[in-house]
């Protein structure tokens, strides 16, 4: 039997961060990063809550965020007692925001209401029920629907200041997530549904907001289709090209939505090579309009050159050759025991996710007329 579900209640369109101002509730947490934080932006939205409403900032989230900062997050909670935890920006500062309540309610805390207001149109984390946080050198995948947000606001005038190198990385995050729930092996005519139609509008409107930060149409339609990717993925689950970012960003520290980027090419090769694991991308090729899964290989090419994206892990000139070689097997072997494989379309070993790297890494995809 298979299930689809969608916990959170979303809040959307024009003026939607109106909606705050409707909330009944009195002790307010806002979890952010320091730039949100000193930019302005996090008053910008807080002013919009009722007068009266007492509101603490928790500002110290950062990228990849550890252990230690969500554990110092707990604490805050467990001081502040909220009724209201908004979660305001990136994947991130929700990621984080997820695990912190998550790790307060083993402590026996009452969980407050949970609202996420994204700042970028990426992740889609304020609708799944997945957290990524770091411990160590390992990035580590939280699944549980403890964790999915009650309400999201999707306001893509919050995302109007996302410099075009992130609204690139996010975006083809967002083409990442509905690419990988259309072919997952626990894909549904529903999730499908949703994919295909994140799908046509990273095509259609990344390229847009990527060149103009001010179309403000294609940047709301951004932020709907990240949300739609988030439902999408949350229901039928992700693959290795997630699981391969997770270990190699763990490592190295590179932006996630870059290397899901970079990845995708190798692992579509990697799955086309056999045809039944070819076909889930031919009907997805057909139902966006594309005459077969070598086109629609070619688009996701085509669009990350578009958004100057590298064409290999080399070409970032972040990672050295030797502590690549030193760490890819350790690496794969992360990779293989992430949670998003078990639904990743094909079978895979640890060889076959070195072999992947590799290739990511010296662009050898590129002499196979993926560039």
């Amino acid at each position: 039997m298979n299930e689809f579900y969608l916990k959170t209640k979303l809040f959307f369109g024009s003026q939607a961060v109106e909606h705050l101002g409707s909330l009944t509730y009195s002790n307010v947490v806002v979890v952010t990063d320091g730039f949100l934080q000193e930019s302005g932006m996090v008053n910008k939205m807080t002013q919009y809550l009722p007068t009266g409403v007492h509101v603490s900032v928790y500002s110290n989230v950062q990228p990849d965020p550890s252990q230690e900062l969500v554990d110092v997050g707990v604490e805050m909670i467990m001081q502040a007692k909220p009724d209201l935890v908004i979660a305001f920006g990136g994947g991130s500062c929700i990621d984080a925001t997820k695990a912190i309540l998550y790790f307060a309610g083993q402590k026996g805390i009452g969980r407050p209401y949970f609202l996420a207001v994204p700042t970028t149109a990426g992740t889609g984390s304020e609708v799944t029920n997945f957290a990524v946080i770091t411990r160590g050198m390992a990035k580590v995948a939280l699944i549980d629907d403890a964790l999915a947000p009650d309400g999201a606001l999707l306001d893509a005038s919050f995302t109007r200041s996302v410099p075009p190198v992130i609204t690139a990385d996010t975006g083809l995050d967002v083409l990442t997530h509905a690419l990988e729930a259309y072919v997952s092996n626990k894909a549904s005519s529903f999730s499908d549904a949703l994919a295909a139609k994140a799908l046509r509008i990273v095509f259609e409107d990344l390229p847009v907001v990527f060149h103009d930060g001010d179309a403000m149409r294609a940047r709301g339609r951004m932020a709907e289709a990240s949300c739609v990717a988030g439902i999408a993925f949350t229901n039928a689950g992700l693959g290795i090209n997630h699981s391969l970012a997770h270990a190699l960003g763990g490592r190295f520290h590179i932006a996630h939505g870059r290397l899901n980027a970079i990845l995708l090419p190798y692992v579509m090769r990697f799955h086309m090579a056999e045809d039944r694991y070819r076909e889930p991308y031919e009907r997805l090729a057909c139902e966006l309009g594309m005459a077969n899964a070598d086109e629609l290989l070619q688009r996701v090419i085509d669009l990350r050159h578009e958004l100057d994206i590298e064409n290999c892990l080399a070409d970032l000139g972040k990672i050295d050759s030797s502590d690549f070689e030193r760490s890819v097997g350790e690496m794969a072997e992360t990779a293989a025991h992430d949670r998003c494989t078990p639904t990743n379309p094909r079978p895979v070993s640890k060889q076959d996710l070195i072999n992947i790297y590799r290739d990511a890494y010296r662009g050898q995809a590129k002499k196979r007329h993926l560039s």
